[in-house]
């Protein structure tokens, strides 16, 4: 069943005047706005401009809407598509987790219910840092996600996890479903917002308890702190290939040119679950449990608990059917194409279009299509979204749907 569009036809004849055009494309949109306020829930309201040819003109006055535009069949129409809103796809995402055993964690709402509780926090950390037994981290602060350091762009920088551990070792632990176009210069630009935030509240912590009439000693420690770093670890599972590494686990740090490590207080774990392969009965270590789980807890309908009690009360976290429902619709909401994700889509359309693919520009479009399809059918997206999004028919997104089983 298709979602309910508003949708407008331009026929835009040769020789029309570029005013003509304008002022019956603000009668059109003027007639969609008024519909969506007054008539929200009503059936599919069409509008025909009977004009001629496309222009682009006309193609950039609707992309300046972030509207949807695509060639009829009869290749004589471009049809104009405001969507649906979001609240009506975050409720069709809802009715679908609704029938899932678990709640998926490679998305931040499920990821934080996961991960965001002490002793499951401190048992992935003490398996992610390798650590052993006698060295392990006996206890961690969760801490505010927010990070204080403005950045002129509409995006703001909140973590999926942040803690500090008892020895003073600041962590951040991101989950990343989707790859951004500068994955990498991501990384480095969110770990210098968090080392900022490290560091100011390890001075203020100094600084706030720092004497009146200070010693010599004191002001030595105060001048020593000056520049004194905190240790900050980036730990960031990503269920796409992470290039340049091979496996699943990457460790990185920042090095001189003859490879040796420049400070062994800034460090970066990188997890590649498309390269996690480790079957159920071979799994040994503590990050190999939690790994496996990650991955395969949005599809499976009864994971292991690997006898243990932390990893067992992690998964009852994750049961749907005892869920609360604010998480359940803050999973929805996630799960739904943010501004972020449709902003990275259409950067690889223009990619594509950049890199002319000339002739064989059509099919490299519908293997993007297809692979857009099945990254979707694999997180479970409704099949109405599917169809939106990729511009695939409906019977070909059930044709990979049948491949992909």
């Amino acid at each position: 069943m298709s979602p309910v569009l508003y949708r407008t036809h331009f026929f835009l004849y040769k020789r029309s005047h570029r005013l003509v055009i304008r002022r019956k494309l603000f009668v059109c949109f003027l007639k969609i706005i008024l519909h969506k306020i007054f008539r929200p829930n009503s059936p599919q309201k069409r509008v025909n401009i009977i004009e001629g040819d496309k222009c682009e003109f006309c193609l950039l006055k609707l992309n300046r809407y972030k509207a949807r535009i695509i060639m009829s069949e009869n290749q004589n129409a471009l049809e104009f598509s405001i969507p649906t809103s979001r609240e009506y796809w975050e409720e069709k995402t809802y009715e679908e987790i609704k029938k899932a055993t678990y709640v998926n964690p490679l998305y931040d709402p499920g990821f934080k219910a996961f991960l965001g509780e002490e002793q499951a926090l401190k048992s992935f950390l003490n398996g992610a840092l390798h650590l052993s037994k006698e060295h392990q981290i006996k206890a961690v602060t969760i801490k505010n996600i927010e990070i204080n350091i403005v950045f002129p762009t509409t995006k703001t920088f909140r973590l999926d996890i942040r803690a500090t551990t008892e020895d003073g070792r600041n962590i951040d632990i991101e989950m990343q479903k989707a790859k951004p176009a500068h994955f990498i210069e991501r990384v480095l630009l969110q770990h210098s917002a968090f080392l900022l935030q490290s560091k100011y509240e390890q001075d203020k912590d100094f600084l706030d308890n720092f004497p009146e009439n200070p010693t010599d000693a004191e002001r030595k420690e105060r001048d020593d702190r000056f520049y004194r770093i905190p240790p900050t670890i980036a730990i960031w599972v990503c269920d796409f290939h992470v290039k340049k590494q091979d496996g699943y686990r990457g460790s990185w740090t920042v090095k001189n040119e003859k490879g040796l490590p420049v400070t062994d207080k800034i460090e970066y774990i990188m997890y590649d679950l498309t390269q996690f392969s480790i079957p159920k009965d071979k799994i040994k270590t503590d990050e190999e449990r939690w790994l496996y789980l990650l991955k395969t807890a949005g599809t499976s309908d009864n994971l292991p608990d690997f006898d243990d009690r932390v990893i067992a009360n992690a998964i009852k976290r994750l049961l749907v059917k005892t869920a609360s429902e604010k998480l359940l619709r803050e999973q929805a909401k996630n799960m739904v194409m943010t501004e972020e994700e449709l902003d990275y889509l259409a950067s690889l359309k223009v990619r594509a279009h950049d890199e002319g693919l000339a002739e064989g520009l059509e099919k490299g479009r519908d293997k993007e299509r297809e692979e857009m399809a099945l990254a979707m059918l694999a997180d479970n997206k409704p099949i109405e979204e599917i169809v939106k999004y990729s511009h695939l028919s409906e019977e070909k997104v059930l044709e990979l749907q049948k491949k992909a089983k």
